[in-house]
């Protein structure tokens, strides 16, 4: 009685085995033979694991990446004079506008300008933080300076990058060519109105 019972509990383990496979691997509760049950656990097990896989490259290359990110910043810091620039917050208001006065009247004379100047603008605003116009000698030296750390290959194409994903964000660039030039021409003119307002 002892085996018997022994092989009716092992029976029913394999059988509850099987089910909870089933109910994990089907979306129906039609009873299929256990043969392609375990063919359909093998393939799904496969899937999660490559899934898996795919989600630690993706995991590792993010890794990577904000790794690479903080270097660059950090180097960037470091390179940053200790006291900082001197040059007031007139002379930065005064260098913005007439970068977006020069800017609104190229757009206005041709509207691809204006994907240019999106382009350089964080060069332009690095540019105004960094580069000292206090002496000619002061001048020439924070410019190298500014070249040396911010026009370099590495440094433009993640740059360039970035911009370039705003702006297939932020206008119809991707979806909708044809009304880049409208808005091209809203954006310079909104460019004006902060500039009457300030």
């Amino acid at each position: 009685m002892k085996h018997i019972s022994a092989e009716q509990k092992r029976r029913f383990n394999i059988k509850m085995g099987f089910d909870t496979l089933n109910s994990l691997i089907s979306n129906n509760s039609k009873l299929t033979s256990h043969a392609i049950t375990l063919q359909k656990t093998v393939e799904h097990i496969t899937k999660l694991q490559q899934e898996r896989s795919q989600v630690q490259e993706e995991a590792r290359r993010l890794r990577d990446e904000i790794e690479e990110l903080n270097a660059t910043i950090i180097s960037c810091q470091q390179l940053l004079p200790a006291t900082g620039v001197p040059i007031t917050r007139r002379q930065f208001d005064h260098m913005t506008d007439m970068f977006d006065e020069y800017v609104k009247s190229r757009t206005l004379q041709n509207w691809k300008f204006w994907i240019f100047s999106v382009i350089i603008k964080p060069l332009f605003e690095s540019f105004k933080g960094m580069v000292s116009t206090n002496s000619l000698e002061e001048l020439h030296r924070t410019a190298l300076s500014w070249l040396d750390q911010h026009c370099s290959l590495p440094i433009l194409r993640p740059t360039v990058l970035n911009t370039l994903r705003h702006l297939s964000t932020s206008t119809s660039i991707l979806t909708d060519p044809s009304r880049l030039p409208e808005q091209a021409a809203e954006a310079v003119t909104r460019i004006g109105k902060r500039s009457g307002e300030s």
